[in-house]
């Protein structure tokens, strides 16, 4: 048997991230594994749980998504997950600015 992919949900909107939760719960091949409801529970729960992807809104309270990343590229993490960046917003500025996180991350040393 194959191990699932495990994936975290940051989302500060509770009925959004039970929303994903109850689907990728029908997914045989994925298992959700922790739902954070801000950036700073968000961090933590990366580093604690070491998920495999992580579902990551951009407007959330106390650290947005941008800053989870930022703060992600500069941990050195066992295993980095690949992050899905989700939002109403579609501004240029913030996907820009998402694509240039997303590749400091992958260029990180891990250890």
């Amino acid at each position: 048997m194959n191990k699932k992919i495990s994936v975290l949900i940051a989302d500060d909107n509770n009925d959004f991230a039970m929303t994903l939760v109850g689907y990728l719960e029908k997914e045989e091949d994925m298992e959700v594994i922790a739902v954070a409801k801000d950036g700073k529970e968000a961090c933590e729960m990366i580093s604690n749980t070491e998920p495999d992807i992580v579902l990551l809104d951009v407007i959330m309270p106390y650290l947005d998504g941008l800053g989870v990343l930022e703060e992600m590229a500069t941990k050195e993490l066992k295993k980095r997950p690949i992050f899905v960046m989700l939002s109403a917003v579609g501004q240029p500025k913030i996907t820009a600015k998402a694509i240039e996180l997303r590749s400091r991350i992958l260029c990180s040393k891990t250890i």
